[in-house]
């Protein structure tokens, strides 16, 4: 009991997130929920809450996309972030048009030394379905599992 204690306090979560229609804040709730189902602590943030990492052994980012590119404040983050070396990442985030957020965020994790999981970030159009916010639960599975290789 004392072995799963300690595996739990070092299997934390991050979620980060901004939205403007509400898609993909419950694409970020849905991930939270299944990091949680793996036993993580997960904290889902949204972006203009959002602090430090802390001791997150995992971080998943999302964004909305407008005009081809992540909304502002994810953008701040990701600029603001020193290193994110060791640390296992996923990208995530709904679009109406066009869609390329994830992707940029991927590359900017990636640039910061995150190990990015799942390979192609999670990208959703307009609301996610059931069967998408399942996908979400899954990374949220993925990052929470990552934390203990």
């Amino acid at each position: 009991m004392v072995g799963l204690a300690l595996l739990q306090m070092n299997m934390r979560v991050v979620v980060i997130y901004e939205s403007t229609m509400g898609r993909t804040r419950a694409m970020a709730q849905a991930i939270g929920e299944g990091a949680r189902l793996e036993g993580a602590q997960c904290d889902v943030i949204e972006a203009a809450q959002f602090e430090e990492l802390g001791e997150a052994c995992a971080i998943a980012v999302g964004s909305s996309t407008r005009m081809t590119r992540p909304l502002p404040r994810i953008r701040q983050i990701l600029s603001e972030l020193n290193s994110l070396n060791g640390i296992s990442a996923a990208s995530f985030g709904s679009y109406g048009w066009s869609g390329e957020a994830p992707d940029v965020i991927a590359n900017l994790l990636s640039g910061l030394g995150a190990k990015l999981i799942d390979g192609q970030p999670l990208k959703v159009k307009d609301f996610p379905s059931i069967e998408q916010l399942e996908k979400c639960r899954e990374l949220g599975r993925n990052l929470a599992r990552a934390c203990t290789r």
